[in-house]
């Protein structure tokens, strides 16, 4: 049986991202579990509305225990995205 050594990715408007581009990442191996893409200032800013208030009406599903870790990998993103721009 052939393994599949690709790496995981999913879409997100029309592009691939890999694992590191979300901030919430429960199972790697499976890209819909994945939430919040962080790959952009854009994308930075919905997750962090997603994490501080209910985004679009509906609020993001994250485990509490996972929730302070999710926002230092979303604030980090904004850092770096922050940095680049200067």
């Amino acid at each position: 049986m052939q393994q599949d050594h690709q790496p995981k990715t999913k879409e997100v408007d029309g592009k691939e991202y890999p694992a590191s581009e979300f901030a919430y990442v429960p199972d790697p191996e499976k890209p819909s579990t994945w939430k919040l893409p962080i790959f952009d200032a854009h994308h930075v800013g919905g997750a962090l509305a997603a994490m501080t208030s209910d985004y679009r009406g509906n609020p993001v599903e994250i485990p509490e225990r996972d929730r302070k870790a999710v926002m230092e990998k979303i604030m980090a993103r904004r850092d770096e995205l922050e940095k680049g721009r200067r």
